[in-house]
């Protein structure tokens, strides 16, 4: 029969065994079950490390990469490093969809990356002048201003602020996403304002902020700035206000999200209604960010991506009568036609079923519709699923 010292004794041994146990977890550098992010990118856009003088800015190009999912987008780095000095600019006049940088290594930015929505234009006496503000890249544009015979536009996108009628302003662009940011999308436009008579056009509506979601499987460090605000209201109004555009989406994941810099997401300015503001968010399982973020971000461990399969659907007309045009053209006309016959207008769909077919309605000055005439299916596609049909156009006289 065992004595209370020796039941003693036993307990204390396994008291013992116990706290060796403890020490050797807790010693132990293993960390079972530990959770890591990965970006999923597979490298094939190599590093990107944008160069020059302080004082640099460069319009991200798509058309620079050939990576396994360019067409939707997604640009998959090794690394990425935007050194001191320079700013990369991610404008909607060169793509129109949200932009997704996924990288296998670090992802360092000491520099800048852009994507605004551009200011409205002011008000003019110049019908050419009268042309939407640029939005960031997966943004929306800003309407433009009207008078008593050409009607402002409202903004452009699911939040688009309401265009100005006499005695009432134009809304600002509102953000029409969750908290998630998924989908991602960008701000949207605000509306263009309004005034009295037929010679003048009151001032456009900002622009909204562009979207861009940084992905890293080791760390996204931001000691520079990553600026997504919605574009100002034109001014030198005369009746009503123009609308702000709206603020847009930052969404930066990765294991360690870290930095000192500058993160926003602000609406644009108005002299009656601002633009709403946009979406920051930080995911990562250590969150080490201490810079200034607007509006107030949100933060988690990672979430899944949730990437997009292919890019948006588009079709823009790419040509007149042989002549390029621009999709969103900073100057008015785009080109002068001298002729009554038939000339040829060159249609380019991206993401669309070959046996569709387009409607391509021609407007006057008025923003009245002249004809409407159906191009041939869009069969001539390329191994991007971007395909081109034409169509012969008379256009009527005037702009």
């Amino acid at each position: 029969m065992m004595s209370r010292d020796g039941k003693r004794q036993i307990a204390a041994s396994w008291l013992s065994i116990a706290m060796l146990l403890a020490f050797v977890l807790a010693s132990s550098p293993m960390r079972v079950g530990a959770q890591t992010f990965s970006s999923g990118s597979d490298g094939s856009d190599g590093a990107f490390s944008p160069s020059g003088p302080s004082g640099t800015v460069l319009l991200f190009d798509p058309s620079q990469f050939h990576g396994s999912q360019v067409s939707a987008n997604i640009f998959n780095f090794t690394t990425i490093t935007i050194p001191a000095g320079v700013t990369v600019r991610l404008s909607g006049n060169v793509i129109n969809a949200p932009v997704f940088w996924l990288a296998q290594g670090d992802v360092d930015i000491e520099g800048a990356i852009e994507l605004s929505g551009g200011k409205g234009q002011d008000g003019t006496s110049n019908p050419f002048a009268r042309v939407p503000s640029i939005p960031g890249s997966g943004g929306y544009a800003g309407g433009v201003g009207g008078n008593t015979t050409q009607a402002a536009l409202p903004g452009s996108g699911p939040g688009g602020g309401a265009k100005a009628i006499a005695g009432a302003h134009a809304g600002g662009g509102n953000f029409s996403g969750n908290n998630f940011l998924i989908p991602l999308v960008g701000g949207s436009g605000g509306g263009g304002g309004f005034t009295s008579g037929s010679s003048y056009f009151d001032p456009g509506g900002g622009a909204g902020g562009g979207a861009l979601l940084i992905a890293s499987s080791t760390q996204v460090v931001v000691n520079g700035y990553i600026i997504a605000n919605g574009g100002a209201a034109g001014g030198s109004q005369r009746d009503t206000c123009a609308g702000g555009g709206s603020g847009g989406a930052i969404r930066l994941i990765s294991n360690t999200v870290a930095g000192t810099g500058v993160l926003l997401a602000n609406g644009g300015s108005s002299c009656y209604f601002y633009g709403g503001t946009g979406i920051v968010r930080l995911e990562g399982y250590t969150i080490a960010f201490s810079g200034s973020v607007q509006p107030t971000p949100s933060q988690s461990s990672p979430f899944p991506l949730l990437l997009p399969s292919a890019g948006v659907a588009t079709a823009k007309v790419i040509s007149i009568n042989g002549a390029v045009i621009t999709p969103n053209p900073n100057t008015f006309p785009d080109i002068t036609i001298n002729t009554t016959a038939a000339v040829p207008v060159v249609v380019q769909t991206h993401n669309i079923p070959t046996t569709a077919t387009v409607n391509l309605t021609i407007l006057d000055e008025n923003g009245v519709a002249d004809t409407t005439v159906q191009a041939p299916p869009v069969g001539d596609c390329d191994a991007a699923n971007t395909c081109t049909t034409t169509v012969d156009v008379v256009f009527p006289f005037g702009a």
